[in-house]
């Protein structure tokens, strides 16, 4: 179980050191990644269509709003 919290914390704070548009690439590639499994194993119809606009959308509100960003980063002048 510490092998797993370990590379947790290092994926962690791996993505964290990433700028917030590689983020946001990162993120919408594996939202589309995850809808593509998730859609081959129920076989859904338009599975390809769902895939991307879900890589689409979090890519482009992860761009837009940045979340993943701290807050306490903005504090600093």
């Amino acid at each position: 179980m510490d092998d797993v919290k370990r590379l947790y914390n290092r994926s962690d704070a791996r993505l964290r050191s990433l700028s917030q548009s590689w983020y946001a690439v990162f993120l919408g590639a594996a939202g589309g990644t995850g809808v593509l499994i998730a859609g081959l194993v129920i076989s859904a119809e338009l599975l390809v269509v769902q895939a991307v606009t879900m890589a689409v959308v979090l890519f482009g509100l992860e761009y837009t709003f940045g979340l993943h960003q701290r807050s306490d980063d903005a504090d600093e002048t």
